[in-house]
């Protein structure tokens, strides 16, 4: 029965993970499409007001 709830455990953590891992990637790929859009902007901003 252990050996039942521990496989369980493991397989949850095992989704987790991956779950985790595509939400990480969908964030960098969101920061990247910001940063290609706004990036130059910014940088020409920042270099006005030095």
């Amino acid at each position: 029965m252990e050996n039942v709830k521990e496989s369980t455990n493991v397989k949850q953590q095992h989704e987790s993970n991956v779950n985790e891992a595509e939400n990480f990637d969908t964030f960098m790929k969101a920061m990247v499409q910001v940063v290609e859009k706004y990036g130059r902007f910014v940088l020409q901003e920042l270099d006005c007001v030095a």
